[in-house]
C-alpha cells in the first residue's frame, strides 16, 4: 500500500512538472515571432539621396532606423521568393539585399503568407511589383505610428 501511495504521488508531480513545462513553452511561443525577409534596395544618409538614387523604382518604403534611412521594394514570408525577386531586379541591373527581421505580428505574417501565394503565382515583373507595392502597403499602413 504504502509503495502503491508513492508511485501515484510520483506519477502526479511529474504530470505536474510536464504539465508546467508544456504550458510555459505554448505562453513563450508568441516571443519567437516569424522570420519574414525585407527586400532592401538601398541605405542612405538621407531621404533625397534615396529618392535620387531611385526614382526608376516606383513602388517603395523607406524607414528611417538609427539615422539612415533603408528603402525597401517588398516584403515576404518566404525565403525561395525573396531569392527569386533578387533575382529577378538583379536582371534589371538593381541589388536587392534580404535581410531577415523578425516579427511578433501574427496578422500581418498570416496576410503576408497569402500575399505570399500571389508572388508565387506571378510571373511578370509588372505582376510582382503590383503584389510587392500592396505588401508595402499593407505593412506600412499597421505600422504607420511606428514608422
Amino acid at each position: 500500500m504504502k509503495n502503491y501511495i508513492i508511485s501515484v504521488l510520483a506519477a502526479v508531480l511529474l504530470g505536474f512538472i510536464c504539465a508546467n513545462f508544456v504550458f510555459n513553452e505554448y505562453k513563450n511561443k508568441d516571443n519567437y515571432g516569424y522570420d519574414i525577409y525585407f527586400l532592401q534596395v538601398g541605405s542612405y544618409s538621407n531621404l533625397k539621396a534615396s529618392n535620387d538614387d531611385l526614382k526608376e523604382i516606383k513602388n517603395k518604403l523607406t524607414i528611417k532606423e538609427n539615422d539612415k534611412y533603408y528603402s525597401y521594394i517588398g516584403i515576404t514570408a518566404n525565403l525561395e521568393e525573396a531569392n527569386r525577386i533578387k533575382d529577378l531586379y538583379k536582371n534589371s541591373n538593381i541589388d536587392v539585399y534580404i535581410k531577415k527581421v523578425s516579427i511578433n505580428d501574427n496578422n500581418f505574417y498570416n496576410e503576408l503568407k497569402q500575399y505570399d501565394i500571389l508572388l508565387k503565382n506571378s510571373n511578370s515583373r509588372e505582376e510582382i511589383d503590383n503584389v510587392l507595392s500592396t505588401v508595402l502597403a499593407t505593412f506600412e499602413e499597421e505600422n504607420e505610428n511606428q514608422l
